[in-house]
């Protein structure tokens, strides 16, 4: 799997694309905010030759979702993914969108909810469902056993975690879910999270001052 990481919108939204050997390819959390940073997305994806196949948000706060039509426009049809219980917070999308500086949008409707424990698979890329509420409700990291990754979106960062005092937000709730389902994995698991710089899941045991 070969991973490209592009950089997005104000609050510089970390968007992945995993791109399997036959070039299929995943969006995770499509956050180019306006054409500019979409043309430059589809600038990315001619140059790799990828198909895109699937576009999965790890939650629906504004940040991550502005690029969903934007994307669409350029890839029709493509499926759209998220957790069930993230889907109310995506409908108040353009309400959130005042507040942190972005124009209001069209939002496709999800195409298909997942589950936790649920694998998602394209070509040579399998991605295993973790739910871990307490950021967002709905939030979902995602794990590639095969590879040792875990795009953790807004769950862990390097030497921090999630916010919880916005809507749907819990303290507790969000240490458990990464005790639970993020430190369960192989201590060398890269995290790649949905802003600022990649950490790995023995360094965050060691380090993080919330965990």
């Amino acid at each position: 799997m070969k991973l490209i990481r592009t950089v997005f919108n104000s609050y510089l939204v970390n968007c992945y694309l995993l791109i399997a050997d036959d070039h299929n390819a995943i969006l995770i959390d499509p956050a180019c905010s306006n054409k500019n940073e979409c043309e430059r997305l589809h600038k990315i994806i001619k140059e790799q030759d990828i198909h895109l196949t699937s576009i999965i948000a790890t939650h629906t706060h504004a940040d991550h979702v502005m690029g969903v039509k934007l994307v669409r426009d350029i890839c029709p049809d493509i499926p759209f993914l998220i957790h069930q219980e993230a889907y109310p917070l995506y409908t108040m999308t353009n309400d959130f969108s005042i507040i942190m500086g972005f124009e209001k949008r069209e939002l496709p409707n999800p195409t298909q909810y997942v589950t936790d424990g649920e694998i998602l698979q394209v070509s040579d890329i399998d991605l295993k469902v973790l739910y871990t509420p307490g950021h967002a409700p709905g939030s979902i990291c995602l794990y590639s056993k095969a590879d040792n990754l875990l795009f953790s979106g807004d769950v862990l960062f390097r030497n921090s975690i999630g916010r919880t005092d916005l809507p749907g937000g819990n303290f507790d709730t969000l240490r458990k879910a990464i005790y639970e389902k993020l430190f369960t994995l192989p201590d060398d698991t890269e995290v790649f999270p949905g802003h600022g710089d990649a950490t790995t899941i023995a360094f965050e045991k060691e380090n993080n001052p919330f965990l």
